[in-house]
């Protein structure tokens, strides 16, 4: 089992990394992408922070005597301008984990046991913002995929990175590299792999790209029920609305009680929801996935998160 993943701040960070050639990548990536998110998030925010201070002081250095009035209301709203200064911005955010995404690139390149080894890397971060509106915010390298139910329909809010996506491909002969068709896997292949972009694989540089596609997208309060995201063994044998699809008619089964080998479970829509995840990814291996599964579903609703 390659694949593994990682979530934080109960359920605000959720990732995915499905590993090839070993679980070394992506076992590093689950160790500390978010460590390292965290801390380079704390470190641009600072920044932000300091740079708007700064820019207040210029406006305060061009306020003129007769402005004192205008000047004391200013300082009545400080504490406003506090508490937006505390939450960080999506700018913020995203260039935290697009940061962490680089840092363990180039510690894995370093590694000449890593040269064969890789792994994807797709998160998504719920950005809430002072007027507590969210925002997902979503980054993706490879073949991994996170999607958002809204309305009942699938929304994805990544881009599979494969040899065969026509912008991948056109990069990859850019760079005087050309795609393979696999008539045994029935797949097509860059440097021997199905993928086009990935954390590692030194030998496969710069092909394989490892820079990551990032997003951002309102969270729409009435309509949006959960995001999930999970590695290419689920997306393998199901789309992403069979996913959303599935999803609800585990929701609309009537309860009911099943023996198992620890004794009697009553399968409640309550209980349906918080082992969700579990459920989809046994679906993929009834649909005959071939391949490691790796899935994690969020609900979006405000007492579930």
């Amino acid at each position: 089992m390659e694949d593994t993943y990682s979530v934080a701040n109960g359920g605000h960070f959720a990732a995915v990394f499905d590993g090839h050639g070993g679980a070394g990548v992506s076992g590093m990536l689950r160790d500390h992408v978010h460590r390292l998110y965290s801390k380079a998030l704390t470190q641009r925010h600072h920044e932000e922070a300091h740079r708007s201070t700064l820019d207040e002081m210029q406006v305060d250095d061009d306020v003129n005597d007769n402005d004192n009035d205008e000047v004391n209301n200013n300082n009545e709203n400080d504490n406003n301008d506090n508490n937006k200064k505390s939450i960080p911005s999506i700018q913020s955010h995203t260039a935290a984990i697009r940061g962490a995404f680089s840092r363990i690139e180039r510690e894995s390149l370093r590694h000449d046991h890593f040269e064969y080894q890789g792994s994807t890397a797709v998160a998504v971060i719920v950005h809430v913002g002072e007027d507590g509106n969210r925002t997902l915010i979503s980054a993706n390298v490879g073949d991994s995929r996170a999607i958002l139910c809204r309305g009942k329909k699938a929304v994805d809010l990544t881009r599979d990175h494969k040899p065969s996506d026509e912008r991948e491909k056109a990069r990859i002969r850019s760079m005087g590299e050309d795609v393979q068709w696999d008539p045994y896997g029935e797949i097509y292949r860059v440097k021997d792999l199905s993928l086009s972009r990935a954390i590692g694989d030194r030998f496969a540089k710069p092909v394989v790209s490892s820079e990551a596609e990032i997003d951002s997208l309102p969270v729409n309060d009435d309509e949006d029920e959960f995001f999930l995201l999970a590695s290419d063994g689920l997306w393998d044998v199901m789309t992403s609305q069979e996913v959303v699809d599935f999803v609800h008619e585990m929701l609309e089964c009537p309860t009911q009680s099943v023996k198992t080998k620890k004794g009697k479970i009553i399968l409640t829509p309550e209980f349906r929801r918080r082992k969700m995840a579990r459920f989809v990814a046994h679906e993929a291996l009834e649909r005959g996935s071939a391949d490691n599964v790796c899935v994690i579903l969020v609900w979006l609703k405000k007492d579930k998160m």
